[in-house]
């Protein structure tokens, strides 16, 4: 848009310009070489337009090709006596036209070396220094500077004031959207828990009828430590939006993740899927037991969830290079290797379309760092299964 109005004022001036050499009152040049003067003019005019429209000029280029301007008007005027008639008005176009630079300074500039050196050229000598109608066009040119330099200011500042609108809507539509993301990645972990008390209350109602009430003290804690998981999942959700400590204390690391395991174990059997645990042997770690639950489940989710017909978990725990080392391995579909180096950034998924929303990882990287631990992907590729490796510091290093 700006090349467009500059090459219009360009060739207003350069007709004016034109004119003045058809009517020069008095001629110091030949003819020809103000023609050829015009005509170079007109072709660096054209050049210029066609490299705005490109790549939009730097402001610095844009202050000389006016420089350019104001030397071609002087040196056409000064050539044909155009000063002492009503030609000056060139002037005018290129004080006008000024008012396109993204600068004020600039803009303040060309209109004011644009005054001086018509009032340098046009000086009728120090004795009519105050002839009235040199003056009065002075005067004029003066303040359509200062009126060019405003028009200049009012468009940056309109133009700053809609971009900050514009950046303030992105940015609210933009963390609409992340709300968004985020509640749905809470509803979906929520359906975890909420698969288990409806699987476990299913088992229930089957004991009732079959005679089988022993089991009924077993399936109630299985009930209530899927409820309390659901109240913590929204409770971690919260917690990773905010920095905030974590209390940790020593506990074998087995210990949340049998907890995370049970509350799986029916949507193991319902999906056909073969477990194979080593969890004998007590690694202690300094952890947060609620956090660490919700770490593994979130691992053991995703492993599921690679899994959706059949197929086999391997989970081991243990001591590895003086840390506590948490295996969990699946065969399931694996991950593409472009996308397991941004798994753990918010909202990165490699399954959207079945609901994964990309924070549970990004979740459980940060129970991992808030633990002081490591925690890594391992996948040969699609079809080849996954590894995921959560090292944590034994209790005796972290103190």
């Amino acid at each position: 848009m700006r090349a467009k109005y500059l090459m219009l004022f360009r060739a207003v001036l350069a007709e004016t310009l034109l004119l003045q050499s058809f009517y020069a009152p008095a001629m110091t040049l030949a003819r020809w070489w103000l023609w050829g003067l015009l005509g170079l003019y007109a072709a660096v005019a054209g050049l210029l337009f066609w490299l705005d429209r490109r790549q939009h000029l730097p402001v610095r280029w844009m202050l000389g090709s006016f420089f350019f301007d104001i030397g071609v008007t002087s040196l056409i005027l000064h050539a044909t006596g155009g000063f002492a008639g009503d030609f000056y008005v060139a002037y005018f176009l290129v004080i006008l036209s000024s008012c396109l630079i993204e600068s004020l300074a600039f803009s303040f500039l060309v209109g004011g070396i644009a005054c001086l050196v018509y009032a340098a050229l046009a000086f009728p000598g120090i004795d009519a220094a105050f002839n009235p109608f040199y003056l009065l066009r002075l005067s004029l040119l003066l303040a359509t500077a200062f009126f060019s330099t405003y028009i200049a200011d009012h468009a940056r500042r309109v133009q700053k004031e809609t971009a900050e609108s514009y950046e303030e809507r992105l940015d609210w539509m933009r963390r609409l959207s992340q709300v968004g993301q985020a509640l749905a990645r809470i509803l979906h972990e929520i359906k975890t828990p909420l698969g288990t008390i409806s699987l476990t209350t299913e088992y229930l109602r089957q004991s009732l009828l079959q005679g089988q009430p022993q089991e009924l003290e077993e399936r109630l804690r299985v009930i209530e430590a899927a409820a309390d998981r659901a109240s913590a999942i929204v409770r971690d959700y919260l917690e990773f939006g905010k920095p905030t400590q974590i209390s940790l204390k020593p506990l074998p690391v087995q210990e949340p993740l049998e907890e995370a395991l049970s509350g799986l174990r029916l949507r193991l059997e319902e999906r056909d899927i073969l477990l194979s645990s080593a969890l004998a042997r007590q690694t202690m770690v300094l952890g947060s037991r609620r956090h660490l639950v919700q770490l593994f489940t979130i691992l053991l989710d995703n492993a599921l969830a690679a899994m959706p017909l059949a197929g086999r978990l391997n989970v081991d725990a243990g001591e590895s290079g003086g840390q506590a080392r948490v295996r969990i391995t699946d065969t399931g579909v694996g991950i593409d290797p472009d996308m397991r180096s941004r798994l753990f950034e918010p909202f990165a998924t490699s399954r959207p379309e079945s609901g994964g929303t990309g924070l549970g990882l990004s979740i459980a990287r940060w129970i991992v760092l808030r633990h002081g631990g490591n925690i890594s992907l391992q996948s040969d590729g699609p079809a080849r299964g996954t590894t995921v490796i959560v090292d944590l510091p034994l209790a005796q290093k972290f103190n």
